[in-house]
């Protein structure tokens, strides 16, 4: 995934006897900030035209990100409060509360491999389809056991999730509700098969598929030696890590893992594994229980 921070809005504490607020945009194009007064938000051009952005907004030591894929509208229903349209809902926001609002915007939504058009970041999604929501679930023993959809942010961390997006269980991922975004649907075996064999068989395709750079290196995600690593179709394979089905995370750095929609010929679901130290995709049944990221495939 490559990410690119856009704009950044500070919402300043003025009293509303003295002025109306006003908020600056730091737009990352060489240009001095812009200040707009903040009921003219929703009239800026590039909220309402790049759907490929999401916006995470920081509000008492918690941040919540939304999708511009699902953004109707900002507006101000009065001095006090920002409201935030969905396709799914809305949300008011009380402007007193906000410390600030970043905007990153993923420079590539989609990537075509072979006869596929496949996401090029990890989903992160928290409702179905049908504007339900997906429940978050923290704790480690409330994890184990779950027989419903779920998700969560790798160490419950936000902002592992704007980076690597969310962790779910298969029972989000199988939900008849649909978790992946409309024209999307979540990659099945066949579909991974058919893609890693078009980028030369498994042996090689790991390296195809991670991002490239190390940690220690400070370019990139992965730990060293990040074998092989090439990104030649633009997958941007990130380690994100993963969840055991008892709970714990594990592996972010070292691996990525991601869940098919395809059962195995067990209990479970076959799935796709990227390690740091290899060239080779794993393909392997793990348990419905444990939690990975998502890929999709469009329609």
């Amino acid at each position: 995934m490559k990410l690119l921070i856009t704009a950044l809005i500070l919402v300043l504490a003025l009293p509303l006897y003295a002025q109306k607020p006003i908020v600056k945009f730091y737009l990352n194009d060489g240009n001095q900030p812009k200040e707009y007064n903040i009921e003219d938000i929703s009239q800026i051009d590039f909220i309402k035209s790049n759907p490929n952005t999401s916006m995470l907004v920081y509000q008492n030591d918690t941040i919540r990100s939304y999708a511009f894929a699902n953004l109707i509208s900002i507006e101000f229903p009065d001095l006090n409060k920002l409201k935030i349209n969905l396709s799914y809902t809305s949300k008011i926001l009380y402007i007193a509360t906000i410390d600030s609002i970043i905007f990153i915007e993923h420079s590539f939504s989609d990537v075509r491999i072979g006869t596929q058009v496949w996401m090029c970041k990890n989903l992160d999604v928290d409702h179905y389809r049908n504007g339900d929501s997906i429940l978050e679930v923290r704790n480690t023993s409330n994890w184990f056991g779950l027989t419903t959809g779920a998700w969560c942010y790798y160490n419950n961390d936000p902002a592992n999730g704007a980076i690597y997006g969310k962790i779910y269980n298969w029972y989000a991922v199988n939900d008849p509700r649909g978790l992946a975004p409309k024209g999307w649907h979540v990659a099945s075996d066949d579909e991974w098969t058919t893609m890693t064999n078009y980028i030369g068989g498994d042996s090689v395709a790991c390296g195809k598929l991670k991002s490239i750079g190390t940690i220690e290196g400070g370019d990139g995600l992965w730990y060293i030696p990040n074998e092989g690593a090439t990104d030649e179709y633009g997958f941007s394979g990130l380690p994100g890590g993963g969840r055991t089905p008892d709970g714990p995370f594990y592996n972010m750095g070292y691996a990525g893992y991601w869940w098919g929609s395809t059962m195995s010929y067990t209990t479970g679901v076959w799935c796709r594994y990227l390690f740091y130290d290899v060239t080779v995709i794993y393909r392997r049944d793990d348990s419905k229980s444990s939690g990975f990221s998502v890929r999709c495939v469009k329609d």
